[in-house]
């Protein structure tokens, strides 16, 4: 199993206790907060009903409906509840959590988020 497929099987370990029946996952990338000495790590799981961050202390189920935006530079900062940095080695996995998000949105098949 090569570098790529082991980090797709991770991702999906980590999110699969969290996920609801018949959920799918579409794409995930690793993330994280702190500097380097205080770094923590978290997982972020792009599915076809919302956006799982996955983290030591739990999950949090965010709308699916967040976009993540255009990664550039070295890390891509994405600013929640705190400020989540992503190594550019998982800015494809970023591009396709909004590829996914903008080809349910043209299907007319928008997230649960958006239904209510």
């Amino acid at each position: 199993m090569g570098y790529q497929e082991r980090r797709v099987a991770l991702i999906a370990k980590r999110a699969a206790p969290h996920l609801e029946p018949g959920e799918q996952i579409q794409t995930g990338f690793i993330a994280q907060t702190g500097s380097w000495i205080t770094a923590r790590v978290w997982t972020f799981v792009a599915t076809d009903r919302a956006i799982l961050i996955v983290g030591r202390d739990g999950v949090q189920r965010l709308p699916r409906d967040l976009r993540f935006g255009r990664p550039t530079g070295m890390y891509h900062n994405i600013e929640l509840d705190r400020t989540y940095k992503v190594h550019r080695q998982y800015y494809s996995e970023i591009t396709a959590a909004d590829e996914a998000l903008r080809d349910m949105q043209a299907r007319g098949n928008p997230p649960e988020s958006e239904q209510r």
